[in-house]
């Protein structure tokens, strides 16, 4: 199997017009993460690049339409974060935590990062956020996302309803 190197992503996420109208949630453990998507090409290579902070409740959301090595590397990225690789269920396969910023120094002879199971998807969160909700490999995360052409992808886990929302598979039903 072919094997996709991805820039790693980091940075602030305090708008989600970051790649358009896409975005939504990502849930795990008990906790809701604001995503952004990168749902092609162009969104993956670039992702969160040049960033200097991400918050602790938000995160980025690779997501693919098939199975495969989706490993990382950290080139162009300012800060570290924890990487988890899902199967299409949700089940974490892989982790990587406080994976390190890629010196401009190194060029492109950064280290990659995660890939070694075959993922669906792959979520970058602050550093810190797999410690901290307890995340294992096993337990299993739930995204209600929205595309920027308005494609609703949910997959994984049950996202709990947040109070006064309402969630991409919602609006699919009522649509």
């Amino acid at each position: 199997m072919h094997r996709l190197i991805r820039p790693a992503l980091v940075g602030s996420l305090s708008s989600m017009a970051v790649f358009g109208a896409g975005g939504g949630t990502v849930a795990a453990k008990g906790h809701r993460f604001m995503a952004e998507v990168a749902a092609t090409p162009q969104e993956q290579q670039k992702g969160l690049m040049y960033r200097k902070f991400l918050d602790k409740d938000r995160c980025m959301i690779f997501v693919y339409e098939e199975d495969g090595s989706h490993g990382i590397w950290m080139k162009n990225c300012l800060i570290s974060l924890d990487v988890v690789w899902v199967s299409a269920d949700g089940k974490v396969v892989e982790m990587a935590e406080n994976v390190p910023p890629c010196s401009p120094m190194r060029g492109d002879a950064c280290p990659t990062y995660g890939g070694t199971v075959d993922a669906r998807h792959f979520i970058e969160f602050a550093v810190g956020t797999i410690k901290r909700i307890g995340l294992k490999k096993g337990d299993r995360l739930g995204w209600d996302l929205v595309l920027d052409d308005g494609t609703p992808v949910v997959g994984g886990a049950t996202v709990p309803k947040e109070k006064g929302k309402t969630t991409a598979k919602a609006k699919r039903r009522a649509a």
